[in-house]
């Protein structure tokens, strides 16, 4: 049951073409460098492909996963063999081994058994080979703040008109510590920018190098230790 309405809830929120908030940009253009070039990419939760067409632009064979169909078919039409896929509920259809590089941008926040899902990402990753991961971090200053002042930090309690699913919550301590318990190797870490209002249209980007642990996004490259 839990299934079908998060299917409905992704449905109805990811399926349409969108606009990228000015605000997401940053961590986008981190994401990218960090895939690099000339390599085999999955992008869980491609969503309607906007990152897996920049990693395509960068000479990468891109694949992609995700549970809206019409997400799936809007990834397809930019080039990017995609697959309408729930990864809580079925495995990977690849060989062990088989990608150079997984991309998890804002999904494990989604995820109810992150265990299987990362151990799904290793199944299909080469030995060596790198998850590059995004999250919202829960420690972000203006979460801090709202927390100060007696306000919820934009966490969510129930399925509403503002809802995006989010079930798990992360810091960096957390979020490090569940990926080296499943056998990965922290190489990279920062974040992207720090937010100074909810809708995300004023921010600095400069401050959050600084002091990731503050930053809007946790950016992590981690190196599959099989």
């Amino acid at each position: 049951m839990k299934n079908l309405i998060r299917k409905k809830l992704v449905e109805s929120r990811y399926g349409e073409e969108q606009q990228i908030n000015k605000a997401d940009y940053p961590r986008i253009k981190i994401l990218i460098n960090l895939v690099g070039s000339y390599k085999r990419i999955l992008d869980i939760g491609c969503y309607q492909g906007y990152i897996g067409k920049l990693a395509l632009d960068c000479n990468n064979e891109v694949y992609g996963i995700d549970l809206a169909s019409k997400a799936v078919s809007l990834a397809r039409q930019k080039g990017i063999r995609a697959f309408e896929l729930d990864i809580e509920t079925e495995h990977l259809p690849f060989e062990e081994n088989f990608f150079d590089a997984v991309i998890a941008a804002e999904i494990i926040e989604h995820i109810f058994d992150t265990d299987a899902f990362l151990e799904k990402i290793k199944r299909v990753l080469k030995p060596d080979g790198s998850l590059i991961l995004s999250t919202p971090n829960l420690a972000a200053l203006g979460r801090r703040l709202m927390l100060l002042f007696g306000k919820n930090p934009l966490t969510e309690v129930s399925l509403g008109n503002e809802a995006a699913g989010h079930i798990r919550y992360f810091v960096k301590e957390s979020i490090f510590n569940l990926l080296k318990s499943h056998g990965f190797k922290i190489e990279f870490f920062t974040s992207d920018v720090i937010n100074f209002n909810n809708r995300g249209n004023l921010f600095l980007s400069w401050p959050a190098k600084i002091f990731p642990t503050i930053g809007k996004s946790l950016i992590i490259k981690a190196r599959n230790n099989k």
